[in-house]
């Protein structure tokens, strides 16, 4: 009995031990957001909202899928028009929306758009922000990543937005919790994270998330903005609603145009009051 006893109570302290030290790492996960505006501990937001940007808690593809089709992943049609026939950088064939289960193990969506550009091109901060993620993403896809939050006031929309950027050059030296203002270089592109069967050409992967709450989480391995939806990333350059994908799918075709603001290379900003402008600089 004495013997069961001292087993029981070893181990009774090897659990609290345990879990005291995993609640500690969680809980300090992103030590230098907890003073930041809107961050919330990751239990605060909804498990659903983890499958939506990839953090797959007990779900296989269909699952995720599924709860990515209902918040936002639909393809809509949208188009960039760049103001005044600007010669900018443009999306390839990697779309927005686009059916990517033949390049993965499992159903998948693609969550954002690509823009080829060359080695160590600057890659630009789309509206004034604040850094709430940087991530090394090793042994992933989207290979090194940085993320923005974007307030209603800072870009004009009626939401937060989050803009996400992968597949960077080196992981940016600017610290969670940084301002930055439009145009500001925030990486460079590159082709980081894993691949497939071929290289991967150099391009950003550019993603826009938004929501009405200001809470947002980062659990060291993604940030996840309370009941947050993806959005097209032509869409963040609309002037008025719609932004919901479901009814951007329903717009006649020439609505699907979107006019494209941007930042020359000399940093005009055209037009000069713009509060958004596409991830590379024009000509």
């Amino acid at each position: 009995m004495k013997l069961f006893m001292g087993l029981y109570r070893n181990l009774l302290i090897f659990a609290v031990v345990f879990l005291s030290f995993h609640s500690s790492i969680a809980l300090a996960s992103c030590n230098e957001c907890i003073s930041l505006d809107g961050y919330v501990q990751e239990s605060e937001v909804d498990d659903e909202i983890r499958h939506l940007v990839g953090k797959y808690k007990g779900g296989a593809g269909p699952k995720n899928v599924a709860i990515q089709k209902a918040r936002g992943v639909i393809e809509t049609g949208l188009e960039p028009s760049f103001i005044g026939g600007a010669n900018c950088p443009t999306i390839d064939s990697e779309q927005w929306a686009i059916d990517y289960t033949s390049k993965r193990h499992s159903e998948s969506l693609h969550r954002g758009v690509d823009i080829p550009q060359p080695f160590g091109t600057p890659i630009l901060a789309v509206a004034d922000g604040m850094v709430v993620g940087k991530f090394a993403n090793e042994g992933n896809r989207k290979g090194i990543e940085i993320m923005l939050r974007h307030s209603p006031q800072q870009t004009g929309l009626p939401f937060w937005t989050y803009s996400q950027y992968t597949h960077l050059q080196e992981l940016p030296s600017m610290p969670i919790g940084t301002n930055v203002k439009l145009g500001e270089v925030i990486g460079k592109t590159s082709n980081t994270g894993l691949m497939g069967a071929r290289e991967r050409r150099h391009a950003v992967h550019f993603a826009v998330l938004y929501s009405e709450s200001p809470k947002w989480s980062n659990d060291g391995v993604v940030v996840a903005p309370q009941d947050a939806y993806f959005m097209d990333p032509n869409a963040f350059y609309k002037n008025r609603p719609p932004y919901d994908s479901p009814s951007l799918e329903k717009l006649s075709s020439d609505q699907k145009k979107i006019p494209v603001p941007y930042i020359k290379l000399d940093g005009k900003k055209v037009p000069p009051d713009t509060k958004r402008i596409w991830p590379y600089a024009c000509q």
